[in-house]
């Protein structure tokens, strides 16, 4: 059974601002993934679409198993629409390996909280079908997810913080 994540963080910019100098910004996301120590690259971005594609490689260690079958190599491809009508952005991620047995989709939306701040909602389904293992994937991609995105916070409201 699929893992379910629901992450709400804080954020010190406006919905607008969340979009324009956060979401859409590519200077933002280099700072970003630098940051949480990943190599990134842009693949394709189409402002009038929505459509992003990034490739993404952590720099974590996995535990020894989750290591074995997905490679020490190993990557992911994040790729999304950012639908403007309900400015949600939703993504799946493709993992280098055995992507026919991880499934990894998810939204991303921002409520405002006042003028100078609004509240970003992610949420993920994580499933694997890995026998053995598919528990212990899941697991550590959760909790991997949920530490990366409370250091995606913090660096948000740096990043901020460094354009005022």
């Amino acid at each position: 059974m699929p893992k379910t994540l629901a992450i709400h963080q804080l954020l010190d910019c406006s919905k607008q601002e969340f979009w324009d100098r956060i979401f859409r910004c590519e200077e933002f996301n280099e700072y970003l993934y630098e940051g949480l120590g990943f190599e990134y690259e842009l693949e394709e971005w189409n402002p009038q679409t929505g459509y992003r594609r990034a490739k993404v490689r952590p720099a974590q260690q996995m535990p020894r198993a989750v290591a074995r079958v997905l490679g020490d190599r190993f990557s992911y491809i994040e790729e999304g629409t950012f639908d403007s009508l309900t400015a949600t952005y939703r993504f799946i991620v493709i993992p280098s390996t055995i992507a026919d047995r991880i499934r990894v989709k998810g939204t991303v939306s921002v409520e405002a909280v006042s003028p100078q701040q609004c509240e970003r909602h992610v949420t993920l389904e994580i499933g694997a079908d890995v026998l053995g293992l598919g528990l212990l994937i899941e697991t550590y991609f959760a909790a991997t997810t949920r530490a990366q995105y409370a250091k995606n916070a913090a660096l948000v409201n740096d990043y901020l913080a460094s354009l005022h």
